[in-house]
């Protein structure tokens, strides 16, 4: 008896990640016009040579998913014909499960994808949540029927969070934002879900999560796979909420907006034998690959060919070619190396810990379509296009201690950050500038129109609450309505609200205009509570702040005056400030001399001083 379409378990697969981690592979694939600011993952990737998405089916399909949706905003019927193809062949999860690809090209981020797939009625109750890059030997199934076990002890849980917990040095970590979560002992209910920088060694933790609870866990080396298990209530949310533009904005929304929303949140830590990991960037995409060699991701596997598609011969140490490919007799595969179809490898070379489908030397990518020269050595670059130097960057040598050789040397242009082998993360790298200055030590980037406009409407409105006296929720209706209309993300707004409220026309003709930007401050609270609430908003507020002191001549020379008001006011805090001002000499800003800042963090680190030698 085949089982009720009730009981059959859905799974979505989101098909894009929205961002270019991937340059110079995912260049080649074409775009929307008229979407400016997201950039495809490519699902058809080839990762220990087996494209991407064949790791995800075959992983639903193991898992006892039943019906999979795989939503694309770009490449649909490149990835159509895919899933046509590998049905043709009787790929082992085309037997058990159903493929649907739904595609659109007017969603611009994962929050549009949820409101269009909950628009169209894909879904008919408890799902599973997982992006494209996520490579894993769960069993769905058993997971979600554990979700389901926690909804009925508490109605309002909405998601349970996926991780795998590995050592704090893991790669995986290293080379992504880590994650600090803390949760309830005794239900694993979130409490506290937060990515940080991998050099932050100083966490905040409020009481509340102490006193409120017996026992409480706290989480700092968790592997995110981008799998999710989700209740009914899931989509209707990120419906409800045009601000949820991403999971992280989800999340962060309900923990913050928990009573509002109805909504809470719980996770899971899968047992050793299972394996979960995201591909994000090309260091975890190497760290993906070598596992997935190593065998650690059981069942999927190259070697056991549980891929229809497998030609691959297994020739100990971890090494593996193709059938097609050939090999000179006095070559050498030390360890860790994958050999592609129709690949050569002459006499006298030693290959370790490398994937050939071409012929390469250490450290270097290379896009699609690429043409060399006879004799081209390709050693530590990107290669772009064969035609024009001017486009193969190079890779520098790292000194990281993580184990990974090469790093971006990029060239600071464009909005969506490319990671490198061992890209050093840094939350200076996602500044926001309203305009162009040869002075600014940040990044410099064209701004888009739409930008602008938000910014002047945002103006508009506080300076006419501030003359008006109107009511703060009423100003905040308006600016998440402009919000809306301009497509700006979260971390935008909390940049340009800082960035309006010291640009209002009041400043300019002020006579004293600490005095005025204190009561702005102070009239504006409400606003500031509303939008400067996480470490990451208030990095936001401070990196608005250091524009605003640079540009606005009303402003100058203030800069450590208003960050006083905003400390004594507890919109800022004191790691958040020693941070951000960590990242002003490394950016060598033009106000790290400035005299009111000097003082500002000299009387900063004596208030520290004095209070540790009081306790």
């Amino acid at each position: 008896m085949e089982p009720s379409q009730e009981n059959v378990v859905q799974a979505v697969v989101i098909m894009d990640l929205f961002k270019n981690n991937f340059s110079p592979i995912n260049k080649t694939k074409p775009m929307a016009k008229h979407i400016s600011r997201t950039c495809n993952f490519r699902a058809l990737l080839s990762v220990a040579g087996v494209p991407l998405i064949d790791y995800v089916l075959e992983s639903l399909g193991l898992g006892g998913v039943g019906e999979t949706i795989l939503f694309c905003c770009q490449d649909g019927p490149k990835i159509k014909e895919h899933i046509k193809t590998s049905k043709e062949k009787k790929s082992p999860w085309s037997l058990t499960m159903d493929v649907q690809v739904i595609m659109s090209d007017t969603c611009q981020t994962m929050g549009d994808v949820m409101r269009e797939i909950d628009a169209a009625g894909l879904v008919r109750g408890y799902f599973v949540l997982l992006g494209v890059n996520s490579i894993t030997n769960v069993n769905f199934a058993t997971l979600l029927e554990e979700h389901k076990l926690t909804c009925k002890k508490d109605k309002e849980a909405a998601m349970t969070l996926i991780y795998k917990r590995v050592s704090w040095e893991h790669p995986l970590i290293k080379n992504n934002k880590p994650l600090f979560l803390a949760a309830d002992g005794n239900t694993n209910k979130v409490l506290i879900h937060e990515k940080t920088r991998s050099n932050n060694n100083t966490l905040q933790l409020p009481l509340d999560c102490i006193l409120s609870h017996s026992e409480a866990k706290l989480h700092h080396n968790l592997v995110d796979a981008n799998i999710a298990l989700c209740s009914p209530s899931v989509l209707p949310l990120f419906a409800d909420n045009f601000d949820f533009q991403t999971r992280d904005d989800f999340v962060n929304g309900v923990l913050i907006n928990e009573e509002i929303l109805a909504s809470s949140l719980y996770y899971k830590i899968l047992k050793e034998n299972q394996y979960a990991a995201a591909i994000t960037n090309w260091k975890t995409y190497q760290i993906v690959s070598w596992d997935i060699l190593h065998n650690w991701v059981y069942p999927l596997s190259i070697e056991t060919g549980s891929f229809f598609q497998n030609n691959y011969i297994f020739m100990e140490n971890h090494n593996f070619r193709k059938i097609t490919s050939k090999l000179s007799r006095s070559c050498t595969l030390v360890e860790d190396v994958l050999i592609g179809a129709d690949t050569e490898i002459y006499d006298n070379t030693t290959i370790t810990k490398t994937m050939i489908d071409s012929l390469i030397e250490n450290g270097t990518i290379i896009a699609e379509n690429v043409n060399k020269n006879e004799g081209s050595k390709l050693k530590g670059a990107v290669i772009e296009c064969s035609e024009q130097d001017k486009n193969d960057k190079n890779l520098v040598k790292s000194t990281s201690e993580s184990g990974t050789e090469w790093e971006n040397e990029s060239d600071g242009s464009g909005d969506d950050e490319f990671v490198g082998f061992d890209k050093v993360w840094s939350d200076s790298e996602s500044c926001y500038s309203s305009d162009s200055s040869a002075q600014s030590s940040l990044p410099e980037s064209p701004v888009p129109e739409d930008t602008n406009i938000f910014l002047q409407e945002v103006i508009d409105s506080l300076a006419r609450g501030y003359e008006e006296k109107l009511k703060c929720d009423y100003l905040i209706l308006e600016i998440n309505s402009s919000r809306y209309a301009y497509n700006i993300q979260l971390h935008e707004v909390n940049f340009f609200v800082i960035r309006a409220m010291l640009s209002i026309p009041i400043l300019v003709d002020s006579k004293s205009v600490l005095v005025t930007v204190k009561d702005i401050l102070k009239f504006f609270r409400p606003i500031l509570s509303n939008y400067i609430k996480t470490k990451s908003s208030i990095m936001d507020c401070l990196r608005a702040v250091e524009e605003s002191c640079i540009k606005c001549d009303w402003l100058e020379g203030k800069a450590g005056q208003i960050l006083h008001l905003l400390y004594e006011t507890d919109v800022v805090d004191e790691d958040s400030l020693v941070e951000w001002y960590d990242d002003l000499k490394d950016n060598e800003s033009p106000l790290i001399n400035q005299t009111s800042l000097v003082k500002f963090f000299e009387w900063l680190q004596e208030a520290s001083e004095e209070s540790e030698e009081s306790e």
